[in-house]
């Protein structure tokens, strides 16, 4: 009696059985090789884009025609309360301005701060009353500023800190100014004008 002996290297009953699966099982490998593929490429898509900096053009929050809160398009902060912001940036408000090494505050409690971004350094040890300040308007004045690091960590120990808004004669862009973020937190919403007219504040 003749008994079939296998070959390791060359299986006929596997070979069998592959030409006899149904074309229906090709079809449903096919599929599911194709849908794990696509959900990798989407997951990475997806962890690139919340790395992100996004730094908005003040005047498209507060001049356009919408709702009075609307959410900032690729961060994962806070609702912004459009009219909050506009009366932040439009109207008088207790103010702390530090220029130069040189703290002037008026008001009681105030909301916003002002200063360059020579400064940013000094500001968590200079600036005492950090409890209510909302926004901080940094100003930009040379292209080596511009183009140097903005380390948000000075902000660390503002608790009611929502918006950063960066002012400059220079021109520049969103892009170029985010390129230049580190330690971006994600309760901050980044804000930008290019000014070119004179220094009101």
């Amino acid at each position: 009696m003749k008994t079939n002996s296998p070959n390791v290297l060359f299986n006929h009953q596997a070979i069998c059985l592959l030409e006899k699966t149904s074309q229906v099982m090709k079809q449903k490998l096919l599929l599911i090789l194709m849908l794990v593929s696509f959900c990798s490429v989407s997951f990475a898509q997806g962890t690139r884009a919340e790395g992100t900096i996004v730094v908005t053009d003040v005047n498209s929050l507060l001049f356009s025609t919408g709702s009075t809160s609307a959410r900032m398009a690729g961060t994962t902060s806070s609702q912004i309360n459009v009219e909050r912001l506009k009366a932040l940036v439009t109207q008088v408000q207790s103010s702390t301005y530090y220029y130069e090494g040189v703290v002037k505050t008026y008001g009681a409690a105030p909301t916003n701060l002002f200063t360059d971004l020579s400064a940013l350094n000094q500001l968590n040890n200079a600036i005492t009353q950090k409890d209510n300040i909302e926004i901080v308007t940094l100003r930009i004045n040379t292209a080596s500023e511009l183009n140097s690091t903005i380390d948000l960590a000075a902000f660390s120990n503002f608790p009611n800190l929502k918006y950063i808004y960066f002012i400059t004669k220079l021109n520049t862009t969103s892009e170029a100014i985010a390129s230049h973020i580190v330690n971006f937190d994600n309760r901050f919403n980044l804000l930008y004008k290019i000014d070119k007219g004179d220094r009101n504040q």
